[in-house]
């Protein structure tokens, strides 16, 4: 059988602590136990400052929560439901990670064990998120991209007179 990959983040109210925390947690796995969707893994990225503030809430700070998933499009919309009705849930985003996954030969235990590597977890609670970028250039690319280019004018060709 063929599922899909999902990954949802939500910010809960920090306001709400962490029984708002809890009921948005048990609401998603609610939503993943009722249509037979498989959790992957869940990560509790904790209490951090957002990068804008939240107009609605009037708040700049939530509690961050990434749910990882495999299951079909109506998980996702049952999972989005839920969040609409649950008041401590803010803001969520669901995005598809791959489109078709063997759910009886996909590996739930290394696929558990890792962490999301993009997201930069300091000492400062603070502070917003940080994306590590990869800036790395492969020599090759600039090398051979050197040794292409014409040295000096005579090696260039010529434009066509017309």
């Amino acid at each position: 059988m063929y599922l899909r990959k999902y990954e949802t983040i939500t910010l809960v109210d920090p306001t709400k602590g962490s029984d708002g925390v809890n009921k948005v947690l048990d609401r998603m796995r609610e939503a993943l136990t009722k249509t037979d969707a498989k959790e992957i893994r869940f990560e509790d990225w904790g209490r951090r400052k957002t990068a804008y503030k939240l107009q609605s809430y009037k708040v700049d700070r939530a509690h961050y929560l990434y749910l990882q998933y495999l299951a079909n499009n109506t998980t996702v919309h049952e999972l989005e439901r839920l969040m609409k009705i649950t008041e401590e849930a803010m803001i969520y985003q669901t995005v598809l990670l791959e489109d078709r996954v063997v759910a009886d030969a996909f590996d739930f235990e290394a696929a558990g064990a890792e962490e999301t590597a993009t997201i930069n977890r300091g000492e400062d609670a603070d502070a917003p998120f940080e994306v590590e970028v990869a800036a790395e250039e492969p020599e090759e690319v600039v090398e051979a991209a050197a040794e292409e280019a014409p040295a000096t004018a005579e090696e260039a060709p010529a434009a066509e007179e017309a």
